[in-house]
């Protein structure tokens, strides 16, 4: 039986670019959508023979803020991707929302279409780290969003957060945490701050302007986040992810586990047949692209070697509740001398079962430092 791939939708518009964020997704007018789902779908349609009828078993639109699409673009984006792809294995289909831009007629739509899933961007319960972090939505437009969904009933629903913003404090984490976990969420996903280049804090932050959390304070919020999580009954499989007992993200999933899927849109990330390729990644040029018929010198293109897998196997499975498989790592040929694992094993950070490995109690707060140990004392063979 055919191995399933994934696909990814990435719709890059939005009301209003946050403070934090670099990815592919811009303010702007709303005939630019039309421009822009006449170039994915030739896209979509353009890369239909990459899948050779495997089937596709989750898809993912992101964003950007994919609520924000218009229905006449979803709906013939949805029913290009049915025509052309095999859909008869579909395990769950999620779609990115902002609490803003969801409201009740949109869950009938979404039902309609197939969605099973939404991810709804909170980032936090308090309006002045919101409007910190360049939000549109209130605490409140918050809530009303989440409780509309979980009424709904119809859709498994994860709430993110954002931890460690300037001005926070671990308690007013802890409360914002408290909110979405008392509006029932299937799955609940929070993530450190980080500054990316060409982002609005990070001009901030170049300015003086811009003050960041120590670290102890950041490693405070995220170890008190995942135990207020744990003791409500929602499962750490994934580093910053946690879901109710069988509700994780199976698309996300599928990333960590080297599952390849396609990927549209600018700047989308696919991984397919040994090679990571990512799209052109300003609007007008993923347009241009698409002119001259999605030519595959205009993307940036990775060949994975032998190294790329091994440190992929080994940093991938250290962010997963499962761990690495030692197995695998040895059939790509990288070996781990038993005393570089005893290290971290004697200091209470990784554990051993057989041949798997994973991250215990703080070892998940230092887990780019323990992958780089481990990938720096192993060894591939000559």
């Amino acid at each position: 039986m055919s191995q399933p791939i994934q696909l990814y939708v990435h719709v890059p518009f939005c009301e209003k670019k946050c403070h934090y964020c670099d990815f592919a997704s811009w303010e702007l007018p709303a005939v630019q959508q039309r421009r822009w789902t006449e170039t994915i779908l030739k896209e979509i349609a353009g890369r239909a023979h990459l899948a050779q009828g495997r089937p596709v078993d989750t898809v993912f639109f992101g964003g950007g803020t994919p609520s924000l699409l218009a229905t006449e673009f979803l709906e013939r984006i949805l029913a290009e991707i049915r025509s052309l792809y095999d859909l008869s294995r579909m395990r769950e289909m999620s779609i990115e929302c902002n609490p803003s831009s969801l409201k009740k007629e949109k869950l009938d739509l979404y039902h309609k279409l197939g969605f099973t899933r939404m991810s709804i961007g909170i980032q936090s319960f308090h309006a002045h780290e919101l409007t910190r972090l360049g939000r549109v939505h209130t605490p409140e437009t918050a809530r009303l969003a989440l409780e509309t969904v979980g009424a709904d009933g119809r859709f498994q629903f994860s709430g993110d957060l954002i931890f460690g913003v300037p001005g926070q404090t671990e308690e007013s984490f802890l409360a914002s945490l408290e909110s979405l976990i008392g509006l029932g969420p299937d799955h609940v996903s929070f993530y450190g701050l980080t500054i990316e280049e060409g982002t609005e804090f990070a001009r901030q932050q170049a300015s003086g302007a811009l003050i960041m959390p120590e670290d102890g304070i950041y490693n405070g919020m995220y170890t008190a986040g995942v135990e207020l999580l744990k003791r409500h009954g929602y499962h750490r499989y994934e580093v910053s992810n946690f879901s109710k007992p069988g509700k994780p993200s199976l698309h996300n999933q599928g990333y960590w586990t080297g599952v390849e899927y396609l990927a549209f849109g600018p700047g989308a990330h696919s991984f397919f047949a040994g090679k990571r390729a990512v799209s052109p990644r300003s609007f007008e040029g993923y347009l241009e692209w698409g002119g001259r018929g999605f030519d595959a010198a205009s993307c940036a293109e990775e060949i994975l070697t032998a190294d790329n897998l091994v440190s992929e196997a080994v940093l991938l499975g250290l962010r997963q509740d499962s761990g690495v498989d030692l197995a695998k790592l040895g059939n790509l040929g990288f070996r781990l001398p038993l005393e570089v694992l005893a290290k971290w094993e004697k200091v209470g950070m990784l554990a051993r079962d057989g041949e798997t490995i994973r991250l215990i109690d703080e070892g998940w707060l230092f887990l780019d430092e323990i992958g780089s140990d481990l990938l720096a004392r192993g060894s591939m063979p000559i």
